[in-house]
């Protein structure tokens, strides 16, 4: 090795010493201060699973003093079935026999099928309590017995929602009236359209072309919107058509003449 390669590492190896030395003091020099900026930064920070924790606690707390906790259980089998009898439940659990069970003060019940039955309380005790009572009654063997439906509580507002859509009508001369227990629709046909109106479901005209359809069966309501909304459904060059509320519509371009 030469001379002036020897000075070539040696030059390296002090530049490497000095800039570990000019580290090693920067981090000795700084102020308590500049110490504990990173530390209340870091304080804000939450972990994905601290995170969760903090808003299932939040979500139990608000659910515990304005919602409802909830199940729902079948009854699964060959003649087996349930009826509301005032404050009476009564089961049929085929081979098994009758049954009949109290409801308990503050528990609410809704049986909306004759196989389903939905029990809900604003106390969640009550409702694990009623609702081990109902599996006792005849546990599920994959064929028949008392099943659960979902996993664990749910939380929710009411026992009896009300489901709603929303329709614009969009075209020229299109518009909409309710009369009787029909819906008349004037879409640009030789005729208007007289649909009748599935039970259950309440239409509201806000205007001749925007349409308010609820009922508390999300089926029905979806149905007669669906039987509405076929009658024109938006085409993609102009946008006429009936729309659900916050239908997006990819529109074409037409024909250029030449």
């Amino acid at each position: 090795m030469g001379s002036s390669e020897r000075m070539r590492v040696s030059l390296l190896v002090g530049l490497v010493v000095v800039c570990a030395v000019c580290t090693i003091a920067s981090f000795n020099v700084r102020s308590p201060l500049a110490m504990q900026a990173p530390m209340k930064m870091s304080s804000k920070c939450f972990s994905p699973a601290a995170s969760r924790s903090l808003l299932q606690r939040t979500v139990s707390a608000n659910a515990a003093a304005n919602s409802l906790f909830m199940k729902k259980f079948q009854v699964v089998g060959v003649g087996h079935d349930i009826a509301l009898d005032g404050k009476k439940v009564n089961f049929q659990l085929g081979s098994t026999g009758p049954a009949t069970l109290e409801v308990p003060e503050g528990i609410e019940v809704r049986v909306p099928r004759s196989n389903e039955i939905i029990i809900a309380s604003k106390e969640k005790q009550k409702v694990l309590d009623f609702a081990e009572n109902i599996q006792e009654l005849k546990k599920d063997s994959g064929k028949e017995g008392v099943r659960r439906v979902g996993k664990g509580i749910k939380v929710v507002d009411t026992l009896d929602p009300t489901f709603e859509k929303k329709l614009k009508l969009i075209g020229v001369g299109y518009r909409a009236a309710v009369k009787g227990n029909t819906i008349v629709l004037n879409l640009g046909y030789s005729h208007p359209i007289t649909l009748p109106i599935l039970d259950g479901v309440k239409i509201d005209c806000t205007s001749n072309t925007e349409l308010t359809l609820s009922s508390k069966s999300a089926w029905a309501v979806g149905q007669m919107a669906y039987n509405i909304r076929e009658w024109r459904k938006p085409e993609p060059y102009k946008g006429k058509g009936i729309r659900y509320e916050g239908e997006k519509i990819i529109m074409k371009e037409g024909k250029r003449k030449k």
